[in-house]
């Protein structure tokens, strides 16, 4: 489909008006310079539109964009919270102090019952 050949919009008068009235204040507001003004404002509105109009014809032709990672490498946000899971279960078990596995002796075991046996 030919994009060019659809109409563009052209700047409205209160759009021209104001861009003229902001160039002839610029220029010092001089007198008698009332069409070159509005010519000059109507000409650079319809530029920026151009430029607009372009802009978005170049992204419109870019989509959809060009897959830029594999997709296993997207991080997803359940995958996120997997990962997070993990990792803080990974620091729990890694910080949690060891209990060393030890053997009661009688003597240790309990002191009513050491007693009971001297």
């Amino acid at each position: 489909m030919n994009h060019s050949t659809h109409a563009q919009p052209e700047p409205s008068h209160d759009e021209i008006a104001l861009h003229a009235f902001l160039l002839w204040e610029k220029e010092g507001r001089q007198t008698g310079r009332e069409m070159t003004y509005w010519l000059q404002a109507e000409a650079q509105l319809r530029q920026t539109q151009q430029q607009q109009i372009e802009t978005a014809a170049k992204v419109i032709r870019q989509w959809p964009p060009a897959p830029s990672v594999a997709k296993s490498a997207v991080i997803t946000p359940a995958k996120a919270k997997v990962a997070k899971a993990a990792a803080s279960r990974d620091v729990a078990v890694k910080s949690a102090p060891v209990a060393k596995a030890t053997r009661r002796t009688t003597a240790s075991a309990s002191p009513r019952k050491a007693m009971a046996r001297h």
